[in-house]
């Protein structure tokens, strides 16, 4: 994969905070097949700022099958630090409790599963903590779950920055 320096990833986020119609390519060039340009669109979304987080929860479903699908690592991790920048309460869903919809479940199903798997990258495994933490907050019985999950976890067995996210949500729950 041809190495994009970062000055580059943040001039096309300036761009596309600058231009919706930029924003938007960056975005179908994300779901594209091509792995290393979609990593590099996905890059440059990430450093948007945080007032375009708008522009990222309007496509959160896509974003979610993204994440859930694609075998190209650096996508998923990429794919799921942009999801983490939504809001994920039910009124920010504009939905019900018992109506919310089936990407939130896979993507709450997605995180609690691969945030215990040892083979993942830890920046996944931290990603997946706190998404499955955010997507848990509306309903007692899966922070419980959650907890038990993250229970099951052997912390010496963590990274640095992982074992930090661990902490930090046990501590939350």
């Amino acid at each position: 994969m041809a190495t994009m320096h970062i000055d580059e990833i943040k001039m096309m986020a300036r761009r596309a905070h600058d231009n919706a119609a930029f924003r938007e390519g960056l975005f179908a060039t994300m779901m594209d097949d091509d792995r290393e340009e979609a990593v590099h669109a996905a890059w440059a979304l990430t450093h948007l700022p945080k007032t375009d987080n708008d522009f990222i929860a309007a496509h959160r479903e896509e974003l979610v099958g993204l994440a859930t699908m694609t075998t190209e690592v650096s996508l998923r991790r990429i794919t799921l630090a942009l999801l983490e920048r939504c809001e994920w309460s039910l009124e920010a869903l504009n939905v019900e409790e018992d109506d919310v919809p089936d990407y939130y479940v896979a993507l709450l199903d997605f995180s609690m599963v691969h945030m215990m798997m040892g083979e993942e990258p830890y920046g996944v495994r931290s990603l997946c903590m706190k998404l499955a933490y955010k997507l848990s907050l509306p309903y007692p019985e899966l922070l419980d779950e959650l907890r038990q999950n993250l229970m099951m976890i052997e912390p010496d067995e963590l990274g640095s920055g992982v074992k930090n996210t661990y902490y930090k949500i046990l501590k939350l729950l």
